[in-house]
């Protein structure tokens, strides 16, 4: 999952919190258990103070309520991490709990005073002389957190009081809560203060937390919901303090494979280069024998399950990050990953430990894997790793969601591996739901810890069935004999392309033969036919499922439909409210095309684009086949049919308020509203047909290959799927058409306005507007609805050619982490079970 970095101006802090690692600094949990022990008191000004002895030596001056530091050298290296201990509560409010900032920080002494200067990452001179490093570094500014005033310096121990460097906004709070729009906020010093029991020293980091409380007025809706009182959030805000590692090799990155980099410029580089430089992220994994092929590790990498994870769960999640032991083999190391239940004397905050915490909220969030970088080389030498309870809660729904049209037999459930099930383990679910849950508890664990190795996504992986862990998964629902088939819900081991990237990362060459190692590694990758592609690449989709857009949306509606028919009362608990059919398992079932139908979109107009370097002959770009384009623009068409959007009478009748726990309803209403509902799946469909980008690109690509789908031929399907489509025969048909035809009268105005699209695209669209309210002046129909249903979309034409600023709609779609932006919002989005 991407971490949102506080500080927008420094790319070196964005990168240390690099996307797909979710890192979480370390975060005070527990209890004193494993720091050193408190010295005596001192003497001097430092008297009546708790010492704690470690990597910095720490003193709590509980009666002025200041934190000492003893400056263990200056001038050399120290990594520093600030972290949120404790979260905005919200998923949607960027200040979850994790690292907010990365720094190499180095102490140097000016009369009085110690400064606290970050040094600059983004400039360096690797392999240059003294003068040209020095000359690089006197050319970039560095950054001084902290002026503090030394209160002692005897036998050569300079002692400072630290409490200005903690005592700040050093998360950068205030501002990530103004560009959320959640109001105007301040660092209140009067009401913040040192949290002792996470005051800490460990032989090679030191720890300090914060109660940091930010006061403001006019808060927005996210901290008004999470927050006691709006007006002071306050937060526990933790320092870390790292040993700056030495001996450690970099490795090169390559565009080709989605192993996480780091990146900075190296103006050591020879001239015909360019500075920029690229290094992956990865522990440092070292063989015990290393000349045999095959070797354990000097250190395994070991993570630690919190024990706060319930047993049966904690046994799969074990089991889902030992998985990777087969990645790792492949890169030639023997039992390199362990899984360990953590002591319940061991202190997650100290950085000797991998620890996978186990994290409640208020609603459903992403999981996150963390690492906690060097910054200076990309170095993993840490990791926090989070994992989202709500997630069993999920799939939990996705099963009732489901169940009803399971074979009655009892066939056709998931069976999960029996390394997965400890005995007795959650007995009272149905053993298809039990292993559901847990295989994807297990697969998410993998790709959570994945994160924590140093790998970021590959959202086309599912192109290449399931080729990794790295993909945001969807339950893979077949159906076989008109009845749904979970057989095959989720994946059950690391892929192809895992194995690949844990070569590129840990296989151990010789230095001057790595450069030709990780090139085979990458043409052993082509050889297999493994996609990793840019974002751009419509194949770079998450939630997606089969070889392709068709197969997969074809088959998503198949399930659908059987979903729809069997969704009623026989999926709830006895004594539960009827109404609870209207909560988040509805919408699972009337969207569970969901993520097809935005798959299948990327395609329509889309051009594939592949990382090529120079010497490969994969082309760098391809046209999407023409007859995919259409044959995805006709099943999209076919979900926005009347038959496609409705919902049976005998559910209908069923859909009965459950007060107060309708918060992901399709409908607002007392009544539920059909109609609205397909409003939501026409707006799906419809309005990304008509992005302005899409439609520059049809005109552009129709230009260089004629026979490819053309913004005409796509404008004539939707037409002939709304205005020109034949009158339904019933009310129901008629009612849902009406929804269509005006969500795709609506897309065509907002293209038309979309200053972003090319001239062309909105000069066509257009002219395609001044051609329907032609049409609709003299159209005419028995029922009064769809008459007036015609004129006033005409009047809605005209006023919007005579004005199109103020007469353009708005979206009837949401976007995730968007916010609703109409009164048709979608039902909340991701992260569904991935």
């Amino acid at each position: 999952m991407a971490e949102r970095g506080p500080y927008s101006v420094s790319r070196a802090r964005r990168r240390a919190v690099h996307a797909a690692t979710g890192a979480l600094a370390l975060i005070a949990l527990g209890d004193m258990a494993g720091a050193a022990p408190a010295g005596p008191a001192l003497a001097g000004s430092a008297a009546a103070t708790t010492r704690m002895d470690g990597f910095i030596p720490l003193r709590w001056d509980a009666a002025k309520g200041r934190v000492l530091m003893e400056i263990p050298a200056f001038d050399q290296d120290i990594l520093y991490y600030v972290s949120a201990a404790t979260g905005g509560g919200s998923v949607e409010l960027p200040l979850d709990r994790g690292v907010m900032y990365s720094a190499v920080i180095r102490f140097q002494q000016a009369g009085a005073k110690v400064l606290v200067t970050e040094i600059n990452q983004d400039y360096r001179s690797l392999g240059g002389d003294g003068a040209h490093a020095q000359g690089v570094a006197d050319s970039f500014p560095t950054s001084v957190l902290a002026a503090l005033p030394i209160e002692s310096n005897a036998g050569g121990k300079v002692v400072v009081d630290a409490t200005a460097l903690f005592m700040r906004d050093a998360a950068n709070i205030e501002s990530t809560l103004k560009r959320a729009n959640q109001g105007t906020y301040k660092f209140d010093a009067a009401r913040s203060s040192f949290y002792p029991a996470r005051i800490k020293a460990f032989p090679d980091n030191s720890e300090i937390e914060t109660v940091s409380t930010f006061a403001g007025d006019a808060p927005g809706a996210l901290v008004r919901n999470t927050t006691p009182d709006p007006r002071a959030m306050t937060m526990r805000i933790h320092h870390s303090f790292l040993r700056a590692p030495v001996g450690y090799t970099p490795r090169a990155g390559d565009p080709r494979i989605g192993v996480s980099t780091m990146k900075f410029h190296d103006y050591s580089r020879p001239f015909s280069e360019g500075p920029e430089t690229e290094w992956i992220t990865r522990w440092r994994l070292e063989k015990k024998h290393p000349s045999a092929a095959m070797s354990e590790p000097v250190k395994p990498i070991t993570f630690y399950f919190d024990p706060a994870i319930p047993g049966p769960i904690r046994h799969a999640m074990k089991a889902g990050l030992l998985w990777w032991n087969k990645a790792f083999e492949a890169a030639g190391f023997v039992n390199a990953i362990r899984a360990e239940d953590a002591p319940v004397d061991m202190d997650p905050m100290d950085i000797r430990y991998a620890y996978v915490l186990w994290i409640n909220r208020d609603e459903r969030g992403f999981s996150s894997g963390g690492t906690y970088r060097d910054p200076r080389t990309g170095e993993i030498i840490g990791s926090k790793t989070r994992m989202d309870t709500h997630r069993i809660r999920t799939i939990g729904n996705y099963w009732d969601a489901y169940m009803g049209g399971l074979p009655a037999d009892g066939s056709g459930v998931t069976v999960a591996d029996p390394s997965l099930l400890t005995p007795g383990a959650m007995a009272d679910m149905p053993a298809g739901q039990r292993d559901m849950v847990l295989l994807r508890q297990a697969l998410l664990t993998a790709h959570e810890l994945g994160h924590a190795f140093g790998f970021g996504h590959n959202f086309a992986s599912s192109l290449n069935d399931r080729a990794s862990v790295m993909e945001y998964p969807t339950p893979r629902v077949k159906v076989v004999d008109g009845r749904l088939d979970l057989s095959e819900s989720f994946q059950k081991q690391i892929g192809a392309y895992d194995m690949a990237m844990a070569r590129y990362a840990y296989s151990v060459f010789p230095a001057a033969q790595e450069k030709a190692g990780l090139n085979g590694v990458i043409a052993d990758m082509r050889g297999q036919g493994l996609l990793y592609v840019p974002d751009t690449d419509p194949r770079w989709t998450w939630y997606d499922d089969r070889a392709t857009p068709t197969e997969n949306l074809a088959e998503a509606m198949a399930a659908r439909k059987i979903m729809i028919d069997h969704y009623g009362p026989d999926m709830l608990l006895p004594g539960e409210p009827i109404g609870s059919l209207r909560n988040t398992r509805l919408w699972m079932a009337y969207l569970h095309h969901r993520y097809a139908i935005e798959s299948g979109l990327k395609y329509v107009g889309g051009l594939y684009e592949n990382i090529v370097v120079k010497g490969e002959t994969i082309p760098p770009t391809e046209f999407v086949p023409a007859t995919l384009q259409r044959d995805v623009l006709a099943l999209l068409m076919d979900a926005i049919e009347p038959a496609n959007m409705t919902l049976p009478e005998t559910l209908l009748a069923q859909l009965t308020p459950d007060p107060g726990n309708n918060l992901e309803d399709l409908s607002s209403d007392d009544a539920f509203d059909q109609l609205k509902a397909a409003r939501i799946l026409s707006a799906l469909v419809l309005e990304p047909l008509f992005e302005g980008k899409r439609a520059t690109r049809m005109i552009a690509l129709a230009a260089r290959t004629p026979d490819t789908l053309t913004l005409p031929e796509m404008v004539d399907a939707v037409m002939a799927h709304s205005w020109r489509a034949p009158r339904d025969a019933d009310a129901q048909g008629r009612a849902f058409r009406r929804v269509t035809q005006r969500v795709a009268l609506e897309s065509m105005m907002i293209l038309s306005a979309d200053t972003t699209a090319s001239a062309e695209a909105r000069a066509y669209i257009t002219e395609r507007l001044v051609q329907l309210a032609d049409d609709l002046k003299t159209r005419k129909d028995t029922d009064p609805i769809t008459t007036a249903h015609y004129r006033q979309a005409a009047r809605d034409i005209g006023l919007y050619l005579e004005d199109p600023v103020a007469h353009t709609p708005k979206s009837s779609s949401s976007p995730w982490g968007k916010g609703p932006r109409s009164r048709f919002p979608m039902p909340p989005g991701p992260p569904l079970g991935g």
